[in-house]
């Protein structure tokens, strides 16, 4: 029994070690923790080290916890981090105030150091040495002081507790930033603001680094609290309602995250934007304040801009691409892709689509991609706005031609002739099209006329071509027509011809000898028996004349005499008149 009692008690000691351990207080030595159920942290504490929040599990804060350098949260998906009316605070972290980002208006600093003597000295102390050449004046009151070549300036001021301005204008190509005030009186003794302490205008607060790190894989809510000098980042829902983020900016959202800003500011941003959300990360931003200046509240950047099309080889033009307003030209790779933009970071400018600027006013890229090829079929281009998405398509309408009848006005014909051929050529792509089409006997170019079919067709269009064809030897033959593909289309040829065409039925060709034979001999036949008719005709002709013949009355002859009479009388007529003539003339 004690055995058994025994042997319980290190299975269940076992157990507990493989646990994880449910701290209710922050880690403070460095270790790492887990929160593995719903747990409260009420009182003010510091933290040094790593604490997850795992799936299934929540961690309230009602405290003010001051975290040491390097601690992080990580929160697993489907767990929860609830920040309410308590902060998180990292110290003793750089910040700046940026005081060229205006070249037409100069940045204006306020300080007051309260009543601490009647007059002192004041520097300002800037985060480098300003080169020699290099233009930064600073002005108070009636005094300017140009920096170059210093990185700490100094006046005469009182500080009696009365506002002192001062003003930098800057005509200098590196960023400058103002890292601290410092009063300086009696004797030696100094007051010091830091530049997150310090009223501007013009100059905007960077930080330089962050102090410690959350990653939201699941949800991060914060209502009623500050966070000071975080590195932020979401992958789910982040909510700020009613916060103060100072030097914690910028937010990283990743496509997946959901992002809800209300009635809160944002300052010191480390970069130029406070939020940055990355492809698809959606956001609701509402009365709420940004760093603003040359920060934007929040921008869309893009991993990538890739782009999928049907055209390989295909040309690009493309205009105002990205914050800067990129244009250039392209060409689509033998797949029809291009990768427009990598990730690189000096190509960031072309992967930011949208964003909020420091003025709270919403703008986004006017962005154009027309992708077009060429040939003698015509050419063919497509104008779209600039997906906003790292992977994008843009596929060109086309025309799709196909010769789909082929029909021959007899089957028969005679060789070194021709004969008609109607031929019915039909449209079925979305685009306009002049294509060509040729023909083929076999493998080889057939005769036409014309030989290069040229027929203009609307989308959706079919049309009937009427050609001539020749064959200059008999036999049986079939022709065959397709369409004549320009070299510029052979990468795209299936989407834009039906490649084999049509084949007639089969026309028998004859030589004219053996075709003009059969009417000779129906000739011949007819003329046959017309000159039989005709001898018959004769023959009853001549058979009828010989009874006619003997059928005559005796008298016939004597009425031939009397003719021959009467021919013999006008004959002596004749004479007699000559003689008389002659006679006549010899008397005279």
């Amino acid at each position: 029994m004690r055995t058994q009692t025994r042997s319980t008690a290190i299975l269940l000691a076992l157990l507990m070690l493989a646990m994880p351990v449910v701290h209710a207080t922050p880690p403070s030595s460095g270790e790492s923790a887990t929160i593995s159920e719903a747990t409260t942290w009420t009182e003010d504490a510091t933290m040094d080290g790593d604490l997850t929040v795992a799936a299934g599990a929540s961690l309230t804060i009602n405290a003010n916890i001051t975290m040491q350098q390097g601690s992080s949260i990580t929160v697993e998906e489907g767990a929860q981090l609830v920040l309410t009316n308590g902060a998180l605070i990292s110290n003793d972290l750089n910040a700046g105030l940026r005081v060229d980002v205006n070249p037409f208006a100069p940045s204006v600093l306020t300080l007051n150091f309260g009543d601490l003597a009647d007059d002192g000295v004041l520097q300002l102390k800037f985060d480098h040495i300003i080169s020699d050449g290099g233009t930064v004046d600073v002005t108070y009151g009636n005094t300017t002081i140009n920096a170059s070549g210093s990185e700490i300036v100094q006046f005469n001021v009182p500080l009696n507790g009365t506002d002192l301005e001062v003003s930098i204008a800057t005509s200098y190509l590196t960023p400058t930033y103002v890292m601290w005030a410092k009063a300086i009186h009696s004797g030696g003794d100094t007051a010091t603001l830091m530049a997150q302490d310090i009223s501007a205008s013009e100059a905007p607060l960077y930080w330089f680094q962050s102090g410690f790190e959350i990653h939201a894989h699941g949800e991060f809510t914060v209502n009623s609290s500050s966070i000071m000098g975080a590195s932020i980042s979401c992958d789910s829902l982040c909510s700020f309602d009613n916060a103060a983020l100072t030097g914690s900016a910028p937010i990283n959202a990743a496509s997946t995250a959901n992002m809800v800003v209300l009635n809160s500011i944002i300052s010191g941003s480390r970069t130029d934007e406070d939020i940055i959300l990355h492809d698809q990360a959606t956001i609701t931003y509402t009365n709420s304040q940004g760093t603003g200046g040359t920060t934007d509240a929040w921008i869309r950047l893009l991993s990538q801009r890739s782009l999928s099309t049907n055209i390989p080889n295909g040309s690009l033009d493309i205009t105002g691409l990205g914050w800067g307003s990129s244009n250039w030209n392209d060409l689509t790779d033998a797949n029809g892709d291009i990768l427009l933009v990598d990730g690189g970071e000096t190509n960031e400018h072309k992967r930011i689509v949208e964003w909020m600027d420091g003025y709270g006013v919403v703008q986004q890229e006017e962005a154009t991609i027309t992708l077009s090829i060429t040939s003698n079929w015509g050419t063919f281009s497509k104008t779209i706005t600039a997906p906003k998405t790292a992977n994008s398509t843009l596929n060109l309408d086309l025309p799709y031609v196909h010769v789909s009848a082929l029909e021959p006005e007899d089957t028969k014909a005679i060789s070194n002739r021709s004969i008609g051929m109607m031929m019915t050529v039909e449209n079925t792509g979305s685009e306009d099209v002049v294509a060509n089409i040729w023909c083929y006997v076999g493998d080889e170019p057939a005769s036409t006329a014309p030989s290069t079919i040229t027929v203009s067709m609307a989308a959706g269009e079919s049309k009937q071509v009427p050609i001539t064809w020749y064959v200059y030897e008999a036999g049986d033959a079939e022709l065959t027509c397709r369409p004549l593909l320009p070299t510029a289309l052979d990468g795209i040829a299936d989407l834009v011809a039906e490649a084999n065409g049509t084949t007639s039925t089969a026309v028998t060709w004859e030589n004219a000898v053996e075709a003009e034979e059969a009417p000779l001999v129906i000739y011949a036949a007819v003329v046959i028996g017309f000159a039989l008719l005709a001898l018959f005709a004769a023959t009853q002709m001549r058979a009828s004349g010989t009874s006619e013949l003997e059928e005559l009355p005796v008298s016939a002859p004597e009425e031939e005499e009397e003719k021959d009479y009467e021919k013999s009388s006008i004959y002596d007529l004749s004479t007699s008149d000559s003689d008389d003539t002659e006679e006549g003339a010899s008397e005279e």
